[in-house]
């Protein structure tokens, strides 16, 4: 009874935790998309601010959703294979009823580990907020960048139900106007 007990309180310990989390970025994004829309100032000479606020919404949208379904964005298992190389250790492998293969570990493609402070500070923001904004677009845009990447990746191996934008909260706020 007692092993069942100290599971469940680290399991609400957990999810404190990461409702924390998601608060700190909800809040430090929602500055930034309310700075954006605000700034009289054209942030990006090729892009409207309504454009910079809608990739910072996105950025958001999916962050929440990886918040609501940790499990579907951080155990994402590699597509099956149909045989296995000279190199492979079959143990690192369940064998699937057609006669594939599939790897047994997990990959992730959870962002919210890497957004604050490393995109979305909110010191930053206000120390300089023209010049943050087209920083941490510019950053958001390149095509190396790992958030961006893993955004879409997310879009590619997460079913429809777990990644679909009106899901999500913030889906609601208002970018154009």
């Amino acid at each position: 009874m007692r092993l069942h007990i100290d599971k469940f309180n680290k399991f609400r310990l957990t999810e404190s935790e990461n409702l924390e989390t998601f608060n700190i970025i909800d809040k430090t994004i929602r500055e930034y998309i309310k700075q954006t829309l605000k700034t009289d100032t054209q942030i990006n000479e090729y892009v409207p601010n309504t454009h910079i606020a809608e990739v910072f919404k996105d950025v958001l949208i999916y962050s929440e959703l990886e918040d609501k379904y940790p499990n579907i964005y951080h155990h994402i298992k590699y597509d099956p294979y149909d045989s296995l190389g000279s190199n492979s250790n079959p143990n690192d492998y369940n064998i699937l009823p057609d006669g594939g293969f599939q790897k047994k570990e997990t990959y992730s493609v959870g962002i919210n580990h890497l957004l604050i402070p490393e995109y979305f500070d909110l010191k930053r923001l206000k120390l300089n907020p023209i010049e943050e904004l087209h920083n941490t677009y510019q950053k958001l845009r390149e095509k190396k960048d790992e958030v961006r990447n893993k955004i879409k990746l997310g879009r590619i191996v997460t079913p429809i139900d777990y990644h679909h934008q009106p899901y999500a909260k913030s889906y609601k706020i208002k970018t154009r106007g």
